[in-house]
């Protein structure tokens, strides 16, 4: 190996292994020191699982402080039941140990699409909706990790449980059912769809259906306190100037045409860029979006670009954007357009004979191997 081969190689290792690691742990440290670490975890799914460990409701009134604070707990109730083993610890043990689990899902979730290349990981280590996602211990990552479940073993039952189990999370990641039946994976939808309602229904009949009236109500309360000021496309519509309903309607017309993609691709049998269609609804869709929602295009992303290029450090540009709240000018955008550059790559490159069109290849061997594997075990 020549010596500069040798350089090259010594740079690479420091600027996309060390500084990531490095970077990362020094973030990390300081929201620990701030009590800042596992922010979501702490300020709601925590106290939401001592709730409900007791038996008491996790949701608060329409009028509480929490809401206007973003550190209310306003998601489905499994949540909160899968939060319960951590209610063991101490505040910081379990804040500790969930930034742990946060971290073990974001690696888990690329070594399950199948990524080997370090130097991907080292540059996902950099991305800001990352370190978001790691720093709040956000829902946002085992929404991922359903996603990728859901591309690994699409061919094979497990699809069902993943998405079932991602919507009973959290119903944004709806567009995966779409794109199940758009791609006439009928039964899986439909085994989908079951999980999700099972799940819904015995963790709302664990608290007694207590709340279940109220919780339409209750997102509705949030989305008028937080849409607008997130990176939404409501957000974005707003800071343009639009008022809500303007805003709403056009997002939603948005998200319809995403969705039409999703169809049309999944119609062409093209299943790598309707999935991702279907990604890109769901964050068209939502009418509220942080940072570390982003994280859910790492999936389309490993798929049609397995090795390191300079598309895996374009999310490092979020760093120039607040994380509590959408900014101004170029800010407000930068989530979404970063976003956008992600979803139009992956419909680039993965399209028939495009140079992405290998890692589906390979990613659809993968899926028939599971596929014939779980089929050979039941």
């Amino acid at each position: 190996m020549s010596p500069r081969a040798r350089a090259a190689g010594a740079a690479t290792f420091i600027l996309l292994l060390v500084v990531p690691v490095a970077w990362m742990s020094f973030f990390l440290v300081a929201a620990g020191v701030h009590e800042s670490l596992a922010y979501d975890f702490r300020e709601a799914y925590l106290p939401a699982a001592e709730a409900v460990r007791d038996g008491r409701s996790p949701y608060p009134e329409i009028d509480d402080p929490r809401l206007a604070a973003e550190t209310a707990y306003v998601y489905p109730p499994l949540l909160a039941y899968a939060s319960i083993p951590f209610t063991v610890l101490s505040e910081n043990a379990a804040s500790v140990a969930a930034a742990i689990v946060a971290i073990s899902v974001l690696l888990g979730t690329l070594l399950l699409i199948g990524l080997r290349d370090w130097r991907c990981y080292g540059a996902v280590l950099l991305w800001a909706p990352s370190l978001n996602a790691i720093h709040t211990a956000s829902s946002s990552l085992l929404l991922a990790l359903a996603a990728a479940l859901a591309w690994r073993y699409r061919s094979a039952w497990p699809l069902a449980a993943a998405a079932g189990i991602g919507v009973a999370l959290k119903l944004v990641i709806w567009p995966l059912l779409a794109w199940m039946l758009f791609t006439r994976r009928l039964r899986a939808a439909v085994g989908a769809v079951v999980v999700a309602l099972s799940l819904t229904l015995i963790t709302w009949g664990a608290l007694g259906f207590e709340d279940i009236a109220r919780y339409p109500e209750l997102l509705r309360k949030l989305a008028e306190l937080e849409a607008e000021e997130s990176y939404s496309l409501i957000g974005v519509f707003a800071a343009g100037g639009l008022d809500g309903t303007a805003a709403r309607v056009l997002s939603g017309a948005i998200a319809l045409a995403l969705l039409a993609g999703c169809a049309w691709f999944a119609r062409h049998g093209d299943d790598l860029r309707s999935f991702t269609s279907a990604l890109a609804t769901v964050l068209a869709a939502t009418p509220i979006l942080w940072q570390h929602y982003l994280v859910l295009l790492l999936v389309p992303l490993a798929v049609a670009r397995p090795r390191f290029s300079a598309i895996w450090l374009l999310p490092v540009l979020v760093w120039l954007a607040p994380r509590g709240d959408n900014g101004s000018g170029i800010q407000t955008l930068l989530p979404l357009l970063v976003a956008a550059a992600l979803v139009a790559f992956v419909l680039n490159v993965s399209r028939p004979g495009g140079p992405g069109d290998i890692g589906v290849k390979r990613s659809r061997s993968r899926a028939k191997r599971t596929a014939s594997g779980i089929s050979a075990a039941t």
